[in-house]
């Protein structure tokens, strides 16, 4: 009897804690809100998608700018056509290009945001590694796991405790994340140094949406741009080396475009808004004319960079590097209206 009473005092005492800590991070909310957690998951659930998938559909590649500043929602107003959303938030798209291309048989349209820092100046970094874990969930996927992501959906969507990124952000509520904001000023646990607070959320077709904090709050925003200032002034300038490493991920990505083009698919190249502050330490690494230009000249592709259009470059991005979620669906139905007008995607009608 004693054990049953204590059995039902420790339930009851865990229900407790755990509203307890519910409605604690609710009290967060420029930091914290419900939603899917943006995993390998999500992702192959977009990417099942792709084998049903006609020569009128869009795919969307890219790392975090193409996932803040296209929203698939707008997309679909303006074209009649919703796009799949296969970027991935801080991956490079190679690996995710080289499965469409080299595993199905898909033949429409691939919108690609690049950033050259990712995609030419470090091609075999950890990221593209975790990319490609990435898509090899997707065809390794056990029924378990399958039926697993299934029921931790509604959960998910409606408990903000659960707010996790594998981005590994500095404020995600899982364990390991929440140690890492705790200070040592011994030897024994240290930082990197380097910690990305978290600075949006994303919805069920993967859209990424900037916390409302970031549009107009100086000490939010300071809170990204410290930590670029940290990282963008240790990137290196353009060396011998860097262009060897640039050009071996520019022939990666031509044998991929040109296999796809050869079917009948087309490839549109996006370079999307830094600002100043970022762009002048990409620029240093990587200069334009000697990468960027010459990328696009090998690819022959559709190719839309910041500097050239004005409608790209309007929108003042709240930490350097991406838009708010208000401008991103300006943006995109400026750019939509673009490449329907030159010709590279077709408004479908009913």
């Amino acid at each position: 009897m004693n054990l049953k009473k204590s059995l039902i005092f420790a339930i009851t005492i865990s229900f407790i804690g755990l509203i307890i800590w519910e409605f604690y991070w609710r009290t967060k909310s420029e930091y914290y809100t419900a939603y899917l957690e943006d995993d390998r998951n999500l992702w192959s659930e977009q990417r099942a998608k792709v084998d049903d998938l006609t020569s009128e559909d869009v795919i969307l590649l890219g790392a975090s700018r193409t996932g803040y500043n296209f929203n698939t929602h707008i997309w679909e107003e303006i074209q009649g056509v919703k796009p799949i959303h296969l970027s991935a938030n801080g991956k490079p798209p190679g690996p995710f290009l080289e499965d469409i291309v080299n595993n199905t048989n898909f033949n429409g349209t691939i919108v690609m945001g690049i950033v050259p820092i990712m995609v030419f100046g470090f091609p075999n970094s950890q990221r593209r590694v975790t990319a490609q874990q990435w898509v090899d969930h997707y065809y390794n996927r056990t029924y378990a796991q399958k039926l697993g992501f299934a029921l931790s959906k509604p959960l998910k969507r409606h408990l903000v405790m659960l707010s996790a990124s594998e981005a590994k952000s500095y404020n995600s509520l899982d364990l390991k994340s929440l140690i890492n904001t705790i200070s040592f000023d011994n030897d024994r646990i240290k930082t990197n140094g380097f910690q990305l607070v978290n600075i949006g959320y994303n919805d069920d077709d993967r859209n990424l949406i900037m916390f409302p904090r970031f549009t107009d709050n100086e000490f939010y925003q300071k809170e990204i741009t410290d930590q670029w200032d940290k990282f963008l002034p240790n990137l290196p300038d353009y060396s011998e080396e860097i262009e060897k490493n640039a050009f071996e991920a520019v022939d990666y990505l031509h044998n991929l475009i040109k296999k796809f083009k050869a079917r009948g698919g087309k490839v549109i190249l996006i370079r999307h808004k830094a600002e100043e502050q970022w762009y002048v330490h990409a620029k240093r690494m990587l200069p334009r004319e000697k990468i960027w230009d010459k990328f696009v000249d090998i690819v022959d592709c559709p190719n839309y960079h910041f500097k050239d259009y004005r409608f790209m470059s309007k929108h003042a991005l709240p930490e350097w590097s991406h838009m708010n979620a208000e401008d991103a669906k300006t943006y995109t139905k400026d750019l939509i209206n673009k490449l329907i007008k030159d010709h590279h995607l077709t408004k479908k009608t009913n």
